[in-house]
C-alpha cells in the first residue's frame, strides 16, 4: 500500500480530496458529490479546510508536489475527522477495512 503524504496546513494534518480517493478506492467526484448532501454533518476547521483565491494561489505555489490544477477554483483539504467522514460513508472494500490511509 502506498502511504500518503500527510500536508501541514494550519497546525493540522490533512489530505487532499484526491489523495482520500485513491486511499480509499474510489473517485474524487464520489466524495465531492458525497460531501453535499453531507454538507450539514462536516465543519469547517474540524473536518476541513476550504481554500479559494489567494489563500490558494499561495497553498497551489507551496506544494507543487501535489499537482494542484492551475483552472481549480477552490481545494477542500480534509483533517483525520473529515476523512473518517468520508470513510464512514463510502461503500467501498478499502474504506471499510483500512484504519489509515
Amino acid at each position: 500500500m502506498n502511504l500518503l503524504q500527510i500536508i501541514l496546513y494550519e497546525n493540522s494534518g490533512v489530505l487532499t480530496t484526491t489523495q482520500i480517493a485513491q486511499c480509499y478506492g474510489t473517485y474524487s467526484d464520489h466524495l465531492s458529490k458525497n460531501f453535499s448532501e453531507n454538507k450539514y454533518r462536516n465543519k469547517v476547521y474540524k473536518h476541513y479546510f476550504k481554500l479559494e483565491g489567494n489563500e490558494l494561489l499561495y497553498f497551489r505555489k507551496s506544494e507543487p508536489q501535489l499537482q494542484i490544477s492551475n483552472i481549480a477554483r477552490v481545494l477542500y483539504l480534509w483533517t483525520e475527522k473529515g476523512a473518517w467522514h468520508h470513510a464512514k460513508s463510502l461503500n467501498t472494500d478499502k474504506a471499510w477495512r483500512l484504519t489509515k490511509c
